[in-house]
């Protein structure tokens, strides 16, 4: 191969302490270019640092590897072809039409020296350098598309098994690999590049069984092997190769948060089989059911009818959830509750529980697995009026009966816009009787205000 050639010959000029004498013609004249040794290897770490990190860890390859080729090459960025043309790699051939013509060492078939003319590609950045000769180690030449498969990091267990697999291959020198190895292990670069700063994440486990759907936007997203960032052996998957479509329906068996970037995952599945092969997606990928919450207080018992999953969440909520307990374990006479839910799915609501366990958990659960313990109120709409008591102060304004409601809230007579007082006058459109215990209720609205409370009738007269 002309390029392994071209590398045989730059090496030669270049290992021995030699100046390179190196021609660049430009139209018909040519120019004699003397390149003398200017930037130290640490200069030329700190340069190409950042394009040679981003590049090789985009394309999984070692970037220790990458800036030892690139220093190999150019002879730490002191070649006239690097300089004129940002090409670190000494390849030959046009980029976007644009080519330096200068002269380089050849070896003929009978191993014997000779110079020259050749076009090399010109880049304009360090970073498309970069990118040109990953993209050539990971997709290949033309003839093998896995010909260079030995440097990829999912093949190559560490960065000298790269190294070495560029023997033979990239280059034809036996000694290219180690000589690769040598400036990493001189100048640590494993340590400087090959470390790298993944994403973290929080991960809650997940029943298995939940459902959704891929979003109408999931195209603008990627199917990946682990959250995006979180490992350095991440694989993205094509939507056509996994016959994705919206509407299509997923199983969930993991949600993920990234703390940094305050954002959800999901790992999700297309089959009910939880040995199916499973893909993580952002959460704006997928449609989960929806599920409104509501904070209040009460108190309900086991219905111990039916026996129901109690959940770390609401089952099939964004959440996800997974199994505590099932409500036959719980004996208790009964169980506080400060959270209510409502999901919606395919159009069909359900209600549920927040419920506080005896193992000081809390636990969600189905509506039909508890039972309220709501009094039961008979309601009568009335249209009169009245004054406050001189006793009214002893009782509370409430927004619904007393332990008739969930979201139930309590006023105090001083927290009135307008101060009232024994004999202030108010209407009343509406009376209740709780059935159990025979007690009266109002419910009033003062002059000047819409609001209305309920209150005991003996704060009434």
């Amino acid at each position: 191969m002309k390029k392994m050639t071209l590398k045989r010959g730059l090496f030669l000029l270049t290992s021995i302490g030699m100046i390179a004498i190196v021609g660049t013609i430009f139209g018909n004249q040519q120019q004699v270019h003397s390149s003398t040794t200017t930037a130290t290897p640490a200069q030329f770490i700190s340069k190409m640092s950042p394009d040679v990190k981003s590049v090789a860890n985009s394309y999984k390859l070692y970037p220790s590897v990458m800036m030892a080729q690139a220093a190999l090459e150019s002879s730490w960025g002191n070649s006239t072809l690097s300089q004129e043309a940002d090409n670190y790699f000494g390849i030959k051939g046009s980029y976007s039409g644009q080519s330096v013509t200068m002269q380089t060492a050849e070896y003929d078939a009978d191993g014997q020296l000779y110079y020259t003319n050749a076009a090399f590609k010109k880049y304009p950045s360090i970073k498309a350098s970069m990118t040109d000769n990953a993209e050539l180690l990971r997709n290949g030449p033309s003839f093998s598309s896995t010909y260079y498969s030995g440097t990829w990091r999912e093949n190559a267990a560490t960065y000298s098994d790269a190294a070495n697999a560029l023997t033979g291959t990239y280059a034809t020198a036996p000694t290219y690999g180690a000589s690769l190895i040598s400036i990493i292990s001189q100048y640590k670069l494993d340590t400087l590049l090959d470390v790298q700063n993944l994403d973290k994440a929080t991960y809650y486990g997940a029943a298995g069984s939940e459902t959704g759907t891929l979003s109408s936007s999931y195209s603008k997203y990627v199917a990946y092997n682990h959250v995006k960032g979180t490992n350095a052996n991440q694989t993205k998957y094509a939507w056509k190769t996994l016959s994705g479509k919206s509407g299509k329906k997923v199983w969930f068996d993991m949600r993920a948060v990234k703390p940094a970037s305050k954002t959800t995952w999901y790992r999700i599945r297309f089959s009910s089989a939880k040995t199916a092969k499973k893909y993580w997606v952002y959460s704006k990928a997928v449609t989960l059911p929806t599920t409104t919450y509501q904070s209040g207080s009460t108190n309900v018992t086991i219905n111990h009818a039916v026996n129901r999953e109690i959940h770390n969440h609401v089952y099939n909520s964004n959440y996800l959830s997974k199994q505590i307990q099932m409500s036959k374990t719980l004996t208790g006479s009964k169980y506080s509750v400060d959270s209510i839910a409502t999901r919606t799915q395919n159009g069909i609501k359900t209600t549920w529980y927040r419920v506080a366990l005896e193992s000081k958990t809390k636990g969600w659960i189905f509506s039909d697995g508890v039972k309220t313990t709501y009094d039961a109120v008979k309601y009568t709409n009335v249209k009169k009026s009245g004054k406050l008591s001189t006793s009214y102060a002893k009782y509370t304004l409430y927004n619904h009966i007393k332990n008739t409601h969930f979201k139930q809230t309590e006023t105090k007579w001083t927290a009135l816009k307008k101060a009232v007082k024994a004999n202030t006058a108010v209407t009343i459109d509406a009376t209740g009787v709780k059935t159990k215990y025979g007690t009266k209720w109002d419910r009033i609205k003062f002059a000047g205000s819409t609001t209305k409370y309920w209150v005991s009738e003996k704060a009434i007269k």
